[in-house]
């Protein structure tokens, strides 16, 4: 009998050691240790918007798929800096402490916070009351579009799955295609990146690249076709020949995008 159990605890230690370790936010900073050239994913507990340290941008790889799970890289050693995260809500500041060390352990880390845990238990509705209405809480074009982004920036380990989710053969724009309306001149490089279709609707993936001098806004009101929903996966663009001249615009349209293209803008 001893034995068996012995076999069974060493059978399970390897699974304790891979859990995502968690973090329980008290209204102070928390300390996040990066290993350097290892990615480390670290997930909110509500949406947040990260503000990071210019300082960083060098040294630090983020990658965030959607507002409550972000990627984070140290590509070089860099001093304590500190990442400000409004909630969405406007309910929460979470303020974290990036430092690095260069054999830190590359673990997964869940921030938890009480407050919210304990709201939402209050406010929680009975179970048989969310059963049937679920697939409701995400609209199809949230779900189409955190499933292009993750297709195309998240770590290949992480690749999204959806039965409802199909891939579609990608459509060959003139790289100087007016796809966007200039706003001071600038000109922009275009090229299909993905395209998928699902719930009846077409999303395209369009890399943007700035060929100007300028520093842009990505302004989803200058995009030129027929689009119910415009996406950008960032909201500024640098210069031409920068780290942040470009970006990726996520458009949903009802009809497949070489079509939505060459139609007046009814749906955006």
């Amino acid at each position: 009998m001893k034995k068996s159990l012995l076999i069974i605890l060493l059978c399970s230690f390897p699974l304790l050691a891979y859990a995502d370790r968690m973090l329980v936010w008290d209204k102070n900073p928390i300390t996040i240790i990066l290993p350097v050239g290892e990615e480390v994913r670290v997930t909110f507990p509500t949406d947040v918007t990260l503000q990071i340290p210019k300082s960083l941008i060098s040294s630090l790889e983020s990658l965030a798929p959607n507002q409550q799970i972000v990627y984070w890289k140290a590509t070089q050693p860099f001093d304590k800096a500190r990442v400000v995260a409004p909630s969405a809500d406007n309910q929460t500041v979470y303020l974290i402490d990036l430092v690095t060390q260069e054999n830190a352990l590359a673990e997964s880390l869940v921030i938890e916070d009480p407050d919210r845990v304990i709201a939402q238990h209050n406010d929680e509705p009975p179970r048989d009351l969310l059963e049937g209405v679920q697939d409701l809480l995400d609209p199809p074009e949230i779900v189409l579009t955190r499933f292009a982004s993750q297709s195309l920036y998240a770590p290949r380990r992480l690749m999204p799955v959806n039965p409802d989710i199909a891939t579609m053969p990608l459509v060959q724009i003139p790289a100087n295609f007016p796809l966007m309306r200039s706003q001071k001149g600038e000109q922009y490089r275009l090229s299909v990146v993905g395209a998928w279709s699902g719930y009846g609707l077409h999303i395209t993936a369009v890399l943007l690249i700035n060929q100007s001098e300028l520093n842009l806004a990505v302004n989803p009101g200058l995009v030129q076709g027929n689009f119910s929903h415009i996406t950008p996966q960032h909201l500024q663009l640098g210069p031409k020949g920068s780290l942040e001249d470009r970006t990726t615009l996520y458009l949903i349209s009802s009809v497949p995008f070489n079509a939505a293209i060459q139609e007046d803008g009814y749906g955006y």
